[in-house]
């Protein structure tokens, strides 16, 4: 008869594991390797969006297209995807779209996907503006943040700008790379022709190139160049600015 109460084979045997005085001994050193675990995880979190950070300034740029008295101001990727929403409608209050004067600036207004302004028959026309992103802790443990110069059209020979693409003559294709009004050699400018083909070129030892034009439409020219800075931006002091500059024009 199978006696199931009493067989001795069904009874509960001891639990292995570690004597309670040693999962006591080994508490500490599982907190440290958890507290440890977690500041290398802060600390991944952190270096991903510092990446996040410079990826996303290194892939945006803003650059104006103006038609007759109609300027629209664009930010995004010029040959892909461009920002809308509430990230352009936020950039109303700090943007400042001029001839000459930032004091004069044209009143803007947000669309879905640009900002736009009613300029009348004003000259080339210039943008600025340096809280597009908050300030963000850099490797170094400093803060930097980005500056937008945009300017539309190729008449103007004097910079405006900290960080401008001047033409060598009214119209003319070929361009200096200026920054505090001197030029800057050896420095790489993004070219993005009307069918949005683009493709780097240098400037050479006196910071110029010539844009390749080779049909008719709007070309779109950009160029990166971080500086030293001690300037408050958005509450933050900031030891550096990444100058963010495009120049467009349309060639016929």
């Amino acid at each position: 008869m199978d006696d199931r109460r009493s067989s001795p084979d069904r009874r509960r045997q001891p639990q292995s594991g570690p004597h309670p005085a040693q999962g006591a001994a080994l508490m500490p050193a599982i907190s440290t390797l958890m507290f440890s675990e977690i500041a290398m995880f802060k600390t991944l979190i952190a270096a991903a969006l510092l990446a996040g950070t410079a990826a996303s300034a290194s892939a945006h740029e803003i650059w104006i297209e103006r038609d007759g008295a109609t300027a629209r101001v664009h930010v995004g990727d010029a040959a892909g995807e461009r920002d809308k929403g509430e990230d352009i409608a936020k950039l109303v209050a700090t943007s400042r779209l001029f001839e000459t004067r930032p004091d004069r600036a044209f009143a803007m207004t947000a669309q879905p996907d640009h900002l736009v302004a009613d300029v009348g028959g004003a000259g080339d026309l210039r943008y600025y503006n340096d809280q597009v992103w908050e300030p963000w802790k850099t490797e170094e443990g400093s803060y930097q943040a980005a500056a937008f110069q945009a300017k539309a059209g190729r008449d103007s020979t004097r910079a405006v700008h900290a960080f401008e693409l001047v033409p060598v003559a009214p119209g003319s294709d070929s361009f200096i790379l200026t920054f505090k009004g001197q030029p800057l050699a050896d420095t790489g400018i993004t070219v993005i022709n009307p069918d949005l083909w683009e493709k780097t070129f240098k400037t050479d030892g006196e910071g110029r190139f010539t844009v390749p034009v080779a049909a008719k439409g709007r070309y779109i020219l950009v160029a990166r160049h971080t500086a030293p800075a001690d300037v408050e931006i958005a509450g933050q002091r900031v030891a550096s600015l990444q100058h963010i500059a495009s120049l467009s024009f349309v060639a016929h």
